[in-house]
């Protein structure tokens, strides 16, 4: 067999490339990236230099919690997605059960609600790894993105989510949930 086999090494040539890889470096700093501008000049002596600009940062919007007063599965169904479309960044919102059923919506398609039962389907088996929680999510939907919590009881589980133009951030996802929790107790 003449042809060299691929564990064929030529042990000088290894030496001479360890050696260009692990050659002193100069001292000398190099600069990867160029300031954008020139440096400020300094203040003249006596005058302070002009403060920073402070931007002024938003608390963020206080959610009230969500108080159900009724008794009646539908006019607690109807308040929270009330509540969630006041309160939230989106342009619909709707309660499913977890095959998928509609139990109150508005401002979204029949057609996103009847993704929730094969959706949620499809995470009992992400839900039996652990540490991973797998009771809410986003899912891009075209041009929208529905954002979905769920909560589980005796009679199964229960999906309250919204449509709209991003997804909802830790601490919205964090508030439906407690609201749909409320909303589910005692039903």
């Amino acid at each position: 067999m003449t042809a060299r086999s691929v564990s064929w090494t030529d042990a000088q040539r290894v030496s001479s490339l360890l050696a260009q890889v692990t050659a002193p470096r100069s001292q000398e700093r190099t600069t990867l990236v160029s300031p954008m501008a020139p440096p400020r000049p300094a203040a003249p002596a006596g005058k302070a230099a002009p403060a920073p600009v402070k931007v002024a940062q938003r608390p963020p919007k206080e959610v009230p919690r969500l108080v159900q007063t009724s008794d009646n599965p539908a006019d607690r169904l109807d308040a929270l997605v009330a509540w969630t479309l006041a309160h939230h960044a989106c342009a619909g919102a709707f309660v499913a059960d977890d095959n998928g059923l509609t139990l109150a919506a508005h401002g979204i398609s029949e057609a996103h609600v009847s993704l929730v039962g094969p959706l949620l389907s499809a995470l009992v088996g992400v839900r039996t790894i652990p540490g991973v929680d797998a009771t809410a999510g986003a899912l891009w939907l075209g041009a929208q993105m529905m954002s979905w919590v769920e909560a589980r009881t005796p009679r199964g589980g229960f999906c309250l989510g919204t449509v709209g133009d991003e997804a909802l951030s830790t601490r919205a996802f964090e508030q439906l949930k407690e609201a749909l929790e409320t909303t589910l107790r005692g039903l």
